[in-house]
């Protein structure tokens, strides 16, 4: 069983590292959202283990990283596809991204009160 999750995850990185190779600013955009998604597990596990008491800080932290994830998710959509998305620049979509982001913050930080 390990030896065959090995294989998988080698077989991955080799193919990731191929479709990849000199596109420095997806792997950064993979990078941030696997760390967002690991933020967000971290912080329901945090949830479970010490209960719900600051319960309005957990959702606005929780929304907070499910927000970035999203809005992440999106803009790396918009930079690999352009052709799907009526072919905005990388700086239009960028754009989007840290505009939709300021806004989730002001609402995240309004919601934590």
């Amino acid at each position: 069983m390990i030896d065959q999750l090995s294989e998988i995850f080698a077989d991955f990185t080799k193919k990731y590292k191929e479709v990849h190779a000199n596109k420095k600013e997806i792997i950064l955009m993979d990078i941030f959202l696997f760390f967002s998604f690991c933020t967000g597990v971290l912080q329901f596990l945090y949830l479970l283990v010490a209960g719900t008491y600051p319960y309005n800080s957990f959702l606005a932290g929780f929304f907070s990283t499910l927000g970035v994830f999203v809005s992440l998710a999106c803009l790396r959509m918009q930079v690999t596809n352009p052709e799907e998305f009526d072919n905005i620049p990388k700086e239009r979509a960028f754009a989007d991204f840290v505009t939709c982001n300021v806004f989730l913050h002001f609402v995240v930080v309004m919601f934590m009160g």
